[in-house]
C-alpha cells in the first residue's frame, strides 16, 4: 500500500516545526473526515559518554496510519531519529519501515567523505556506503530553527532544503508560500490566530499542502488534497491523536464499475476501453507493454487497446536501470536468488519461457492471498510468502531482474470477478513488465495465466528508491474519478 509511503512523505515537513525550547508535538491524522492515525515528533539535547564532546540535538519522529482495505485492517508504522551538533552538523541518521510484514531498518552513520550504511531486514544486515548528499542543506533540527525565524519575521515566501527524518539521505526542498497572515482556525477545540501557508515539496509537486502556523511559529493544522482524498494532521494531544479503530476504507471507495459487463474476463485476447475522469481532462496514460493509447475528444478522453498478443518496443531502452537494486527490489538477496534459481530450473534459455516460469512459480509460491500487508520489500516477501498484488509483483520484477532480465512494474486497474460483495469490477492493481527482445511485456503472477486484456496501465516504474514515491502517486488524483467505458471485446 504505497498510500502509506506517500502520506508519511508529505508530512515529513511537521519534523521541521520544531524549535530548540519545544520537547514533543502530538498530531492527529484525519483521512476523509475519519481518524486515521496519529504522528508524534520530538527533540532532546545530550552528551555522549564523553562528557568533553559537544552538545547534540536528536529529532524523533513517530508516525503510524491505519485503514481498512475491504473489511482487512491495515496499520503501518514509520519511525525515525536524526541526530546532529548544535551547529548543525550531522552525526547519524535512524529509520524503520513496518508496512504490515516485516520491518526494515537503516543506519547512516555521517562521515566526513562518506556516509556508512547498515540495513537490517528480517534478521539480516548489510553493509554499504553512500556519498554525502550534494549542495547546500540543512539538518532537520537547524531546519526548523530556519523556519520559525523566517515566520516570526514577517517573511512571505520561505524556501528550506533538508533530509526527510522517516526517508532517505537524498535532501528535499521545501517551499512556502504566504497566503493569509491573519487566519482563525479551531485546534484543541479552542480557536486561535494563525497563518495560512501553501506548501510544496519538490520531490511531490503535484500535491500542495495549505498550513497554518501559530503567533509562535508552531504548526498547529496541515491538509493536503491527494486528487479527492483529503489528509488533515491537527496538533493535538497524545490521547486523543492515538485512539484507536480500524480505520477508513480506502479500497472499496476507488472500484471503477464499467458501462457494461465483461463475460469471462481471463479468456480476453483483446480489449479497447474509452477513459475519462468525472471532471476535467485525464492526465496521461502510458502505451506500454500489451496497451496502446490514442488521445481522443480534445484531450478528454484517452482510447486504449489492450491487445494480449502485442509487445510494446522501447526505443529508449535503458536495460541497466531495470536491472538494479532498491529496498523494495532485492535483487541480490540470497533467498531472493535462489528462488529465482529454482523457478527457471528447467525452462531453458529463453527469456520468455525463463520470465513465465517465474511469473507462474510466484503465483504459487506465495500462499497467503492477503490485503492485511502493506508494501513488503521482495526479501520479506520470499521469506513470509504472503501479500496482495503489490507483493506477487515486487518478487516476480525481483527474481526477473536476478535471472538478468530487465524488469519493472506496472501500476493500474483489472477486472475482478468479485470482492466485498461487488462483482464485475475493476479494482487498482499491479503487476510486473519484462523487457524481452526490446520490448515490454506483461507478467501478472496473480493469476494462473501470464496475462488478460483486463489490465489497464496508468504507470510504470523501476521502483528506484529516489524515484518511485513520484511515479506510483501519479494515479492518485484518478481515484474515485476515473470511467471506464467499454467499446470492444474480442476472444
Amino acid at each position: 500500500m504505497f498510500l502509506a509511503a506517500l502520506i508519511a512523505a508529505l508530512l515529513f515537513g511537521l519534523a521541521q516545526t520544531l524549535r530548540a525550547s519545544d520537547t514533543e508535538l502530538w498530531y492527529l491524522v484525519t483521512l476523509q473526515g475519519e481518524h486515521a492515525g496519529w504522528m508524534h515528533v520530538r527533540t532532546t539535547r545530550d552528551r555522549d559518554e564523553d562528557a568533553r564532546s559537544e552538545e547534540r540535538i536528536t529529532t524523533e519522529v513517530d508516525w503510524s496510519l491505519t485503514v481498512s482495505r475491504a473489511g482487512t485492517t491495515v496499520t503501518s508504522r514509520k519511525e525515525g531519529r536524526f541526530v546532529e551538533t548544535t551547529e548543525g552538523k550531522p552525526i547519524s541518521m535512524w529509520s524503520m519501515q513496518d508496512l504490515g510484514s516485516s520491518p526494515r531498518e537503516v543506519h547512516y552513520d555521517f562521515g566526513l567523505d562518506e556516509i556508512t550504511v547498515r540495513i537490517t531486514e528480517g534478521g539480516r544486515t548489510s553493509q554499504s556506503t553512500a556519498p554525502l548528499p550534494s549542495g547546500e542543506w540543512m539538518t532537520p533540527h537547524r531546519a526548523g530553527g530556519f523556519l520559525t525565524t523566517r515566520l516570526l519575521s514577517g517573511a512571505e515566501s520561505i524556501a528550506t532544503r533538508s533530509i526527510d527524518v522517516l526517508g532517505e539521505i537524498a535532501p528535499v526542498t521545501t517551499t512556502r508560500e504566504l497566503v493569509d497572515r491573519d487566519s482563525t482556525i479551531e485546534v484543541r477545540g479552542k480557536k486561535i490566530r494563525a497563518s495560512r501557508w501553501k506548501t510544496v515539496q519538490a520531490n511531490l509537486p503535484e500535491f500542495a499542502a495549505i498550513e497554518h502556523f501559530d503567533s509562535q511559529g508552531v504548526l498547529v493544522r496541515s491538509e493536503v488534497d491527494l486528487g479527492g482524498m483529503i489528509i488533515v494532521t491537527v496538533l493535538a494531544d497524545e490521547a486523543s491523536a492515538k485512539r484507536t479503530g480500524n480505520g477508513p476504507e480506502m479500497m472499496l471507495s476507488t472500484f471503477v464499475t464499467p458501462s457494461r459487463t465483461i463475460p469471462r474476463p481471463h479468456a480476453l485476447k483483446k480489449a479497447v476501453f474509452d477513459l475519462s475522469v468525472i471532471e476535467g481532462e485525464l492526465r496521461e496514460v502510458p502505451a506500454t507493454g500489451a496497451q496502446s493509447v490514442q488521445v481522443i475528444e480534445d484531450g478528454r478522453r484517452r482510447r486504449l487497446t489492450i491487445d494480449v498478443a502485442l509487445r510494446h518496443a522501447d526505443e529508449q531502452m535503458q536495460a541497466d536501470r531495470y536491472l538494479g537494486e532498491s529496498g523494495l527490489i532485492n535483487t541480490t538477496d540470497a533467498q531472493v536468488a535462489e528462488l529465482a534459481r529454482r523457478a527457471v530450473r528447467s525452462a531453458g534459455a529463453e527469456p520468455m519461457k525463463r520470465a513465465e516460469a517465474i511469473r507462474s512459480f510466484v503465483q504459487r509460491y506465495i500462499r497467503r492471498k492477503s490485503l492485511g500487508v502493506g508494501l513488503a520489500s521482495a526479501a520479506e516477501v520470499a521469506r513470509n510468502r504472503e501479500g496482495d498484488c503489490t507483493e506477487h509483483a515486487v518478487l516476480t520484477t525481483a527474481m526477473l531482474r536476478a535471472e538478468g532480465i530487465p524488469a519493472r512494474i506496472a501500476t493500474g486497474l483489472v477486472l475482478v470477478d468479485e470482492i466485498a460483495g461487488r462483482k464485475s469490477i475493476f479494482g487498482y492493481h499491479m503487476w510486473s513488465q519484462a523487457l524481452i527482445d526490446g520490448c515490454w511485456v506483461d507478467f501478472d503472477a496473480t493469476q494462473p495465466h501470464r496475462f488478460d486484456a483486463t489490465h489497464i496501465a496508468l504507470s510504470v516504474s523501476a521502483l528506484e528508491d529516489d524515484a518511485f514515491l513520484g511515479e506510483m502517486t501519479s494515479i492518485l488524483p484518478l481515484m474515485g474519478r476515473l470511467k471506464i467505458d467499454v467499446v470492444e471485446l474480442e476472444y
